[in-house]
């Protein structure tokens, strides 16, 4: 019988498993690629990349200052996901890190994610001081990034691999400025 409950617990859907580790490709901000499997920062919501946040002549592209942001809080360093469950095939949520930091709340900290209303109790408190501060997103208005996703993005095959090609492109460009930078010292 305890054998039967240890597989049933490995095995079932939405259940934690094993930690995740290594140098993911960003997705967007509060998404990053281990390989096949895809992993949302637990507790956040953060623009996708195509979504724009302000009005009339200072409108930004948000969704792609936070995959960059992102990026560069990241800047090579493993990732360490843990508490990781599955959400759906190869697409899971964890509570990821990178050189100690917790990626979640960083993103939140700049105003370039928002807190989960159904699970990101960790992150309301850093959510209403970075909208106190008017950082990021809370420097202008914006759309709410999860309902940005229900009603105004695309989750469409052609939006996945837009996220793909801009993950590339990040790492393109990374690439490039650690070349650059190796040349110049």
């Amino acid at each position: 019988m305890k054998r039967f409950l240890a597989a049933a617990f490995v095995l079932a859907p939405g259940l934690a498993f094993a930690d995740l580790s290594g140098s993911p490709m960003v997705m967007n901000g509060d998404t990053l690629q281990f390989g096949d499997q895809e992993v949302s920062l637990y507790g956040v919501h953060a623009p996708m990349i195509t979504q724009t946040c302000g009005e009339a002549d200072a409108v930004w592209s948000c969704g792609w200052d936070a995959a960059m942001y992102l990026e560069e809080v990241i800047d090579g360093a493993e990732v360490v996901c843990t508490d990781v469950t599955e959400l759906d095939e190869d697409h899971y949520m964890g509570r990821c890190s990178a050189n100690g930091e917790d990626l979640a709340g960083l993103m939140v900290d700049a105003g370039l994610a928002v807190a989960d209303e159904d699970m990101g109790e960790d992150y309301a408190m850093r959510t209403m001081a970075a909208s106190n501060e008017g950082v990021g997103m809370w420097s202008g208005p914006f759309v709410d990034p999860l309902t940005y996703a229900e009603y105004g993005g695309c989750s469409c095959s052609a939006r996945k691999k837009a996220m793909m090609d801009n993950a590339e492109l990040l790492q393109s460009m990374n690439e490039d400025d650690a070349a650059e930078g190796e040349t110049t010292e």
